[in-house]
């Protein structure tokens, strides 16, 4: 974690800048050998490089990559701001804000907004994408505001460097954002991917390229990995920009996909249960892991591979059912069917 501070470093901005040096120290283990500060041979040194994808070649690269670390931090923090429990960043000299549906929660909600200097001002929630998890709020004050540019999120390559400023709940109040490094792990219509761990508080944090520019906001983490972290892609907010600015709430993923909430069993020859989703039409109905489905929708059914066609022909809130073995008897349920939080297919 890094703080960005003003005037003379206070003694936890040096530990953040020690602790960010020991990351990237650990970057340069992982890249191989480092560069000689003087290479034999009378050769003028490599010159030192920010490269948006590929590891640090040496300690000058290392220098040159915090170097531009600092300078976009310096430049975003300004705009970076804490709402509702959550984060936000602001966008626009005339004060829009970008978060995540689930901090604006519903339209023309007022909520305080705090700047990493401390200045508070009143803001307005706008509209939800809650397909995606994208909001946007209105500050209500005259401006201009401190804002940040936001960029694209299309081209986007696995590897790429990025960055996020939030306020986790667990950072001390009143500090300025703290500052999270890492890489894109994959780039998705309606995520992105990253090992820039973020945790509560941060949903609706930026997450920065090397130019500073807004590529997505955070959204959630997955609880049982550090490194899968999901932020909204950029470009959906543009993509929505009038509606979200309309005070619009929608769904941009349209409807979902009916979900029965079973995974499979690795390696069976047979259709069996391996895992329920808990909260499921299948865990509610009384299906176990274990079980062997046996029909469903009373189509016989010989393997795995032949459930997710005959979920996916079904709506959500369709009541099917699913004949199956457990143990050495034979049972019928009847099972209702939920609704997939994502467009993948679905069992």
């Amino acid at each position: 974690m890094a703080m960005v501070t003003s005037g003379p470093p206070r003694p936890e901005a040096i530990l953040a800048l020690r602790c960010l040096r020991a990351c990237f120290a650990v970057l340069l283990l992982a890249a191989g050998p480092m560069i000689a500060a003087e290479p034999a041979g009378g050769q003028a040194p490599p010159q030192a490089r920010v490269d948006v994808v590929t590891r640090p070649k040496g300690i000058a690269d290392l220098k040159a990559l915090e170097n531009q670390i600092q300078k976009v931090v310096a430049k975003v923090t300004p705009s970076v701001v804490a709402v509702a429990g959550g984060s936000g960043v602001v966008v626009s000299r005339d004060g829009y804000v970008l978060t995540v549906a689930h901090v604006g929660e519903r339209a023309g909600r007022p909520v305080d907004v705090v700047f990493a200097d401390g200045r508070r001002a009143r803001a307005v929630t706008l509209g939800n994408d809650r397909g995606v998890d994208a909001g946007m709020l209105k500050l209500t004050g005259s401006g201009p505001w401190p804002s940040a540019e936001m960029g694209a999120s299309g081209d986007l390559q696995s590897g790429q460097w990025c960055l996020t400023l939030g306020y986790p709940m667990t950072f001390e109040r009143g500090k300025p954002p703290a500052v999270r490094i890492g890489r894109v792990l994959d780039n998705r219509k309606t995520e992105i991917i990253t090992d820039c761990t973020i945790m509560g508080g941060d949903s609706g944090a930026p997450l920065l390229n090397l130019e500073g520019k807004v590529i997505g906001i955070g959204t959630k983490c997955d609880n049982f990995s550090l490194v899968y972290n999901i932020h909204v892609p950029i470009d959906r907010f543009r993509d929505e920009w009038s509606a979200l600015v309309q005070s619009k709430d929608f769904d941009s993923r349209g409807p979902r996909p009916a979900m029965l909430g079973i995974f499979a069993t690795v390696g069976a020859a047979d259709a069996r249960i391996g895992d329920i989703v808990p909260g499921s039409g299948a865990e509610k109905a009384g299906l176990k892991a274990g079980d062997v489905i046996l029909k469903f929708g009373g189509q016989e059914v010989h393997k795995y591979e032949e459930i997710p066609p005959l979920v996916q022909a079904r709506k959500p809130g369709d009541h099917v059912e699913v004949e199956f073995r457990r143990g050495a008897g034979s049972f019928k349920l009847q099972v209702t069917l939920g609704e997939s939080d994502s467009q993948q297919d679905d069992e």
